[in-house]
């Protein structure tokens, strides 16, 4: 563990309401995911494709289309 980088991140939430909201929801959610036995690997997969789709908003709307679409039951091909 980078104890600089938990200091500044603990810095943050103290500065940060909303930050330190999601730092203890990613607490919560990553103990219960070592809990079910899921490795570091998956989760930070799981973490950085979140991030990912969050950090681009035109990626998320396409992630939400082709849910949309496959909530429609409809099949995406790629010709």
């Amino acid at each position: 563990m980078n104890e600089a980088l938990m200091d500044k991140i603990m810095e943050r939430c103290q500065q940060d309401p909303e930050f330190a909201e999601i730092f203890d929801a990613l607490i919560k959610v990553s103990q219960a995911a070592a809990n079910i036995g899921m490795t570091m690997e998956e989760m930070a997969t799981i973490c950085m494709t979140g991030w990912t789709i969050g950090a681009d908003p035109q990626l998320a709307q396409m992630i939400k289309s082709m849910s949309e679409i496959s909530n429609l039951g409809l099949d995406i091909v790629d010709k």
